[in-house]
């Protein structure tokens, strides 16, 4: 099997799944919600690994954030919550995002990138800030991460300027906004129709920085 032909393959087995997992979450259907949310990232793991064309020290990262955001997904669809445990699991995710974007990378600073990201963590963080109570430290410490990823995969964007590299760029920044979405849902202000789009922008997320690995 061509690459074209797995990458279109895949695809649809992460749109099903994904259609699966919402349909099983807005009709209660509490199988379908289980199953096919951990299913459908690692449906997208498996697209990785199929479509990198070795396995380089980058694949190998990407490939453990998609499986620690796995563990994540799992905590955080537990009938008792597990918030705690699926932030770690999500952060360590994207830890490994960050060593993977900054890999054969000469660290340079971007201020028309970096400036824009810190003023809107600054605001979105100001917002949620008296809805957090004990969880300031933690939400905190997670915006920090996630913004730094996104970051890092700008400046790798923009000193590779590969497709690779946007597919990376584009996948963080869509991931900041589905986290963002996210805490917004849980902590400011509850919403029925969130959970799709919180949902969709992760999976979106996740496949644009497999992609990253061709």
């Amino acid at each position: 099997m061509d690459v074209t032909t797995t990458l279109i393959a895949s695809t649809l087995v992460i749109l099903m799944c994904a259609l699966l997992h919402l349909y099983g979450a807005y009709k209660e259907l509490k199988w379908l919600f289980y199953v096919f949310k951990p299913v459908t990232t690692l449906s997208i793991a498996a697209l990785c690994w199929h479509l990198s064309p070795a396995l380089s020290d980058y694949v190998w990262l990407i490939l453990l954030g998609l499986l620690l955001s796995t563990l994540g997904d799992i905590f955080l669809m537990l009938p008792k919550d597990r918030f705690i445990p699926g932030l770690l699991s999500f952060l360590a995710a994207h830890v490994a995002y960050i060593v993977a974007f900054s890999m054969q990378l000469e660290i340079t600073y971007t201020w028309a990138l970096i400036t824009p990201l810190i003023i809107i963590a600054i605001v979105y963080l100001t917002l949620l800030w008296p809805s957090l109570a004990e969880m300031k430290v933690p939400v905190l410490v997670y915006m920090s991460i996630i913004v730094v990823m996104a970051w890092i995969s700008g400046e790798r964007y923009f000193t590779l300027e590969s497709s690779a590299s946007f597919y990376a760029f584009i996948g963080a920044v869509v991931f900041l906004f589905s986290d963002a979405t996210l805490a917004f849902d849980r902590f400011k202000k509850q919403s029925h129709s969130a959970y799709g789009v919180i949902i969709v922008s992760y999976y979106l997320a996740q496949y644009f920085i497999a992609l990253s690995v061709r």
